[in-house]
């Protein structure tokens, strides 16, 4: 359910900023991926801005890779969406959900994508961009929804794992 009922709004190139993510997932160790920003303590999942021209999965996968280190996959999924589905066997690539903030009155709009990780990797060192300073963690799906830091993320994560589950049963991924 969305939780902004409003139908319309207006903001302008520099009113807005699209950022795109990921809910990194080890399928079979049941493990989500997740950062810890150093400074704040605060646990989030991987996200960041999209460049130009640059697309939005490529985006939510570069910024895995450069606030983790481990480098991920798009999950295809059988779950709702409005996109057209070109295949037919209802799987997809789309982005699970997307959220929005504002922070001193720019709208983040932010595009979510449930992706594969192997936990087992040794992450790459150096990833992060100047100014950064994120820790790559490890937890089970159970334990990822309570650490997280904000509710958004909580409801977005537990949308990944769920929608994970339930093609898992479907196409036995």
């Amino acid at each position: 359910m969305p939780f902004n009922t409003s139908t319309k709004a207006f903001y302008p190139s520099d009113g807005f900023v699209i950022s795109c993510g990921t809910v990194p997932l080890d399928l079979p160790h049941n493990k989500v991926l997740l950062i810890r920003m150093r400074s704040t303590n605060e646990i989030f999942l991987p996200k960041g801005r999209k460049d130009e021209n640059e697309c939005m999965k490529a985006a939510a996968l570069r910024e895995t890779y450069e606030e983790t280190g481990y480098c991920a996959t798009i999950l295809p999924l059988k779950i709702p969406t409005h996109a057209t589905n070109r295949t037919g066997d209802g799987a997809h690539e789309e982005p699970i959900a997307v959220t929005q903030r504002v922070k001193d009155g720019i709208l983040k709009i932010i595009f979510w994508y449930a992706a594969s990780v192997d936990s087992r990797q040794v992450p790459e060192k150096d990833t992060q961009q100047e100014g950064e300073d994120f820790e790559p963690i490890w937890l089970d799906c159970t334990q990822a929804l309570v650490a997280l830091t904000f509710d958004d993320d909580r409801e977005v994560a537990r949308l990944a794992i769920d929608a994970v589950s339930d093609s898992r049963r479907v196409t036995g991924l």
